[in-house]
């Protein structure tokens, strides 16, 4: 295995480490607030997500041919 993949993969599993401790952190600090964040945090996302996926796939929320002449 090279050294920078590697180190890479180091990277990656330090930072997953990182970003679980200071969750679990957080709900434990404030709950509501920490819960609130993390509800928002995955509505965003989920909306992105189904925004990229429409993009790609070529399907466009309004046709070309939607019947109007």
């Amino acid at each position: 295995m090279a050294i920078k993949h590697k180190l890479a993969r180091k990277a990656v599993g330090t930072t997953a480490k990182h970003s679980a401790h200071g969750t679990v952190s957080k709900l434990k600090r404030d709950p509501a607030r920490a819960m609130t964040l993390l509800g928002a945090g995955l509505l965003i996302g989920a909306l992105l997500g189904w925004a990229v996926a429409r993009i790609v796939s070529d399907d466009p929320v309004i046709s070309e041919d939607s019947g109007r002449d």
